[in-house]
């Protein structure tokens, strides 16, 4: 190891090694085991010192005095960053997800929640997306029907595919009229615009004439503000076979499987991980890796997640959750390939 605690080339190798025994077998990784597979000729004494010091640095940890090795969270994270490449699918199994995801009519809830369930067959993992939000969608047309008692139905056509009926309450009145003629102004003004993007600009043009005279523009604020589009709430979320992380070793002490199955029933912690990847500048597949997850519970998992996109717009994510020791190789392109074609299929529509 040098000086500045970057891995030389060898020990790079045998940390990779020793990862993707692991991976493979589940158990603890010797000397003998990695000197046997090793590229080049080197004692099961020499391959010990090298792992001696790769446990001192973090990378290792030993169960057991006379055990092997395994990979602590910060391999993983050193494995992903500067040694992984992400393996190729096969053409069959490329045709096989998009024949599986093609079917005609289906709305974008059934869309999310079939990727979920093939995204878990392929991946082996607990597939996981998080539908478009409603305010990332785009604005097709938009419809308000005053109610009794204050009460207005909002009927919102966006892209990708969605009609959405909201009903709620203005403690102001407004006429049936007024109603038209804010749809009407929103539906002129900003078709193709996302609706978070309309609510800014509302605010902004309500802030340029000082939000007092325009009945129109102070209308269409109320609702916008404080109505139809009031909230900004996620998409929905997706998890298909959850008792697929129940079949993994890691998971086998019945308090820790409980901990975890409650965490990803309860949604709020998984959407909210889905969420932020929205949120991450540089976008593209990212991970989350134990210690990484800010929630407890989840710190013996893994999440593989990256955005898929409306029109070049990222507009939800999709991934999957397995236990730290996973195939990342394997697990990283499969949900690279797997937002490919959901921004494709969206896009197309």
């Amino acid at each position: 190891m040098r000086d500045d605690g970057e891995l030389d080339n060898r020990e790079q190798e045998v940390l990779a090694m020793i990862i993707r025994q692991y991976v493979i077998m589940g158990v603890p990784v010797g000397s003998k085991t990695v000197a046997a597979q090793f590229p080049e000729p080197l004692s099961p004494a020499t391959i010990r010192n090298i792992m001696a010091d790769l446990e001192a640095a973090g990378y290792l940890t030993q169960p057991h005095t006379s055990a092997g090795r395994v990979p602590a969270d910060k391999a993983y994270r050193f494995y992903v960053d500067r040694i992984s490449r992400p393996a190729r699918l096969t053409p069959a199994l490329e045709r096989y997800i998009e024949d599986s995801l093609a079917a005609e009519s289906v709305s974008t809830d059934e869309l999310m929640e079939k990727i979920s369930v093939i995204l878990s067959e392929v991946s082996s993992h607990l597939g996981v997306v998080l539908g478009p939000a409603l305010e990332e969608k785009l604005l097709e047309h938009i419809k308000f029907v005053l109610l009794p008692d204050h009460r207005v139905l909002a009927v919102i056509v966006s892209r990708p595919d969605l009609i959405e009926n909201k009903i709620f309450r203005l403690e102001d009145d407004l006429t049936q009229q007024e109603l038209d003629e804010a749809a009407g102004f929103l539906n002129s003004e900003f078709r193709g615009w996302s609706l978070r993007t309309i609510r800014l600009e509302m605010v902004k043009r309500m802030e340029e004439m000082k939000a007092a005279s325009d009945r129109l523009l102070t209308a269409v604020a109320k609702l916008l503000m404080w109505g139809a589009l009031a909230h900004e709430q996620p998409g929905p979320l997706f998890v298909s076979n959850a008792a697929r992380l129940l079949s993994q070793p890691e998971f086998v002490n019945v308090g820790i499987a409980k901990e975890l199955l409650a965490a990803i029933e309860e949604k709020a912690k998984v959407v909210k991980i889905l969420s932020a990847c929205l949120e991450t500048p540089r976008g593209g597949v990212q991970a989350l890796i134990g210690q990484e997850n800010p929630h407890s519970e989840m710190r013996r998992c893994t999440f593989i997640v990256a955005p898929y996109h409306y029109r070049h717009r990222p507009v939800g994510a999709l991934g999957v959750i397995g236990p730290t020791r996973m195939e990342y190789d394997r697990a990283i392109r499969t949900v690279e390939y797997f937002a490919e074609v959901t921004s494709r299929l969206l896009s197309a529509n």
